[in-house]
Formats: structure tokens, C-alpha cells, sequence
């Protein structure tokens, strides 16, 4: 049973690797745990918005990049902010993310990103006023703030009325 519970997570080595009668694994002292994601073929993309009103200032979004290759982007008049991981817990999905923006009318995302195979956007335009005006909410969530807004209501009430008793007591 031992061996069986072992297999699927030990490449190797197993002999300071146990398990309780609840399947749990006890890993014993010196034991080296190295977890690898399970991330299949990746496929990044870049995304670039530049500003309507100047051209000289320009954002990159590049996501869904493989976790090896993060923060090896160095380019001089470019400023990148830390890649993040965004996990998706209603699709089961995680992406990588990285943002990077300058204020030279000569960048672009393709040669900021240029160490990895990416799909570019740049064939599509992401400009701000062709964004859709409309907006659409979630019922659930216009559900819960309503609820908050009538609780406070109904606490305020409730502490001004206790207030307003005290002292008519005290006055008596």
C-alpha cells in the first residue's frame, strides 16, 4: 500500500517518504520536495494600447507566458512591473502576467518580448474609443450590495433609536 500511495509522486529516490493512515505523506528530515507545474505547451500573447492623445506612450501586456520565464526582461527605457500569476478558480486556469510601459515613440511590444515565441497582437488596434460603452452587472453581486446598504440602514436605525432612548431616560 505504501509503494502504491509513493509512485505517482516520487521519481527515484523514496526511501524518507511515509504515509499515515489517512494517505497523507510524511517527507523526513532533509528531504527535498521540488514541484514542477503542470503547464502544457503555453501559448503567450502580447497586447499593446498606446495612448490616443500622444503617441510617445505605450503599455505591453504580455500573459500566459511559461513560469520559467519570468523576470528576464531588461531593456533600457522600458519599465516592467513584476510578472504576477492570476488564478482562475471558475476555470481551473492559471496565466502568467507581466506589464510593461515606456514614453519613446519607438517601442514596441514586439521587441520587448523578443527572447520568447509569442502570438503579437499587433494586427488588431486596442483603442479606447472604440471600447464598448456598455456595461453589464452580475445580479448575484447587485444582491449583496443591496443587502449591505439595507443592513447599514437598519443598524444606523437601530443605534440612533437606543441613543435617542438612553437619553430620554437619562432626561427623566
Amino acid at each position: 500500500q505504501l509503494s502504491s500511495l509513493r509512485k505517482p509522486f516520487c521519481r527515484g529516490v523514496c526511501h524518507s517518504v511515509t504515509t499515515d493512515s489517512w494517505g497523507k505523506l510524511n517527507f523526513g528530515a532533509g528531504t527535498q520536495v521540488v514541484v514542477t507545474p503542470d503547464i502544457t505547451d503555453p501559448k503567450p500573447s502580447v497586447y499593446q494600447l498606446r495612448n490616443p492623445k500622444s503617441s510617445d506612450t505605450s503599455i505591453c501586456l504580455f500573459t500566459d507566458f511559461n513560469s520559467e520565464d519570468k523576470g528576464n526582461f531588461r531593456k533600457e527605457g522600458v519599465f516592467f512591473f513584476n510578472s504576477t500569476t492570476l488564478d482562475m478558480k471558475v476555470m481551473n486556469f492559471k496565466s502568467n502576467g507581466m506589464l510593461a510601459w515606456s514614453k519613446t515613440s519607438d517601442f514596441t511590444c514586439n521587441d520587448t518580448f523578443n527572447e520568447i515565441k509569442f502570438y503579437s497582437s499587433s494586427n488588431y488596434s486596442c483603442d479606447a474609443q472604440l471600447t464598448e460603452k456598455g456595461f453589464e452587472t452580475d445580479m448575484d453581486l447587485n444582491l449583496q450590495n443591496l443587502s449591505l446598504i439595507g443592513f447599514r440602514i437598519l443598524l444606523l436605525k437601530v443605534v440612533g433609536f437606543n441613543l435617542f432612548m438612553t437619553l430620554r431616560l437619562w432626561s427623566s
